[in-house]
């Protein structure tokens, strides 16, 4: 197997082209539960977002490779649209600065994904340090007990079905 086709499946694929970085961040930009969003969708985000018009054959070109250079207005909208510095996009941009994006997709994704919306987190951060780190800890406890309930419930399907 070469170095190429090994490197990558680790948790984060390598984004090596810009159709691996659009296609990265386009992902991570659909709603939770849902499957890919298509070039249409894209295009209507952009414009939503930005104001900027796309087409839905400019965002196919895009993410297979087939627009490689595209104009500065485009690479603009897209890093307003997906919440990006400009220079994500390009060959030489910082692979630690790659990284940092990468958790701040994560981070993103995970609370859209958990219906929490910019007011609720600004109140949460904007409490003292001793009230977050207590809803901390309820959260702590509260995922223990649902683990458990969930592990307690598998062990109990699989005990009745080895039982049958």
């Amino acid at each position: 197997m070469s170095d190429e086709a090994t490197e990558g499946t680790a948790a984060e694929p390598a984004l090596r082209t810009l159709a691996d970085k659009v296609n990265w961040l386009i992902d991570r930009a659909r709603p939770a539960g849902r499957g890919p969003c298509t070039n249409a969708e894209v295009a209507a985000l952009i414009e939503r977002a930005t104001g900027v018009q796309v087409s839905h054959t400019a965002v196919w070109k895009l993410r297979n490779g087939q627009a490689a250079n595209p104009q500065m207005k485009l690479i603009a909208a897209l890093a307003r649209t997906f919440g990006v510095h400009p220079g994500f996009f390009f060959d030489d941009f910082d692979e630690n600065q790659a990284g940092l994006l990468h958790e701040q997709a994560e981070l993103l994704a995970l609370v859209r994904d958990a219906c929490v919306s910019s007011t609720q987190l600004r109140v949460f951060l904007e409490l003292s340090p001793e009230a977050r780190q207590a809803i901390i800890d309820l959260i702590a406890a509260l995922t223990a007990r649902d683990g458990a309930l969930r592990h307690g419930a598998a062990g109990e399907t699989q005990t009745n079905v080895l039982s049958h």
